[in-house]
């Protein structure tokens, strides 16, 4: 796939954060020194914290709501909450399980962490993979990993 640059930079002058990431990556491999010299200043810093709470806002979670349907301690949640602490990558899933988040906000909320994201290829993360497709619930998912030999999230 090939992009005019100077298409692309009269439509995103400012602003990446509509721009879909593959988008992004073309941009990057196409051209790494104009994307440096143009772009790199705009690309944000992918704050766990920030996008947790606006996952929160949309599927109208409070704290205590995430406490309870996370099985997370309220000191520690509230530490997440401030930017103090990251949680580790079974943490960020069951978080994202317990909102219901989809499988984009997920992988998105892992990397933000800084932990790897769900990789297909890997038994357990397929299945949990699958219980996010299918909508399964934080102690659904448990069952479900018990079930097939995997190590619970909890």
């Amino acid at each position: 796939m090939y992009v005019d640059f100077s298409v692309w930079d009269k439509k995103h002058p400012t602003d990446l954060g509509n721009v879909p990431t593959d988008e992004i990556i073309q941009r990057i491999r196409q051209d790494p020194q104009h994307f440096q010299e143009n772009y790199l200043d705009m690309v944000g810093e992918a704050r766990f914290e920030e996008y947790l709470s606006e996952l929160m806002e949309k599927y109208h979670f409070t704290p205590g709501k995430l406490i309870i349907r996370s099985c997370l301690s309220k000191p520690f949640v509230y530490q997440i909450l401030k930017g103090e602490r990251v949680p580790g990558r079974d943490m960020v899933i069951r978080m994202g399980l317990a909102m219901g988040a989809d499988q984009d906000e997920i992988q998105s909320l892992l990397t933000r962490a800084g932990k790897g994201i769900l990789y297909p290829k890997v038994r357990r993360d397929a299945a949990i993979l699958c219980c996010i497709e299918m909508k399964k619930s934080l102690e659904d998912t448990n069952l479900f990993l018990k079930e097939h030999g995997e190590k619970e999230l909890v």
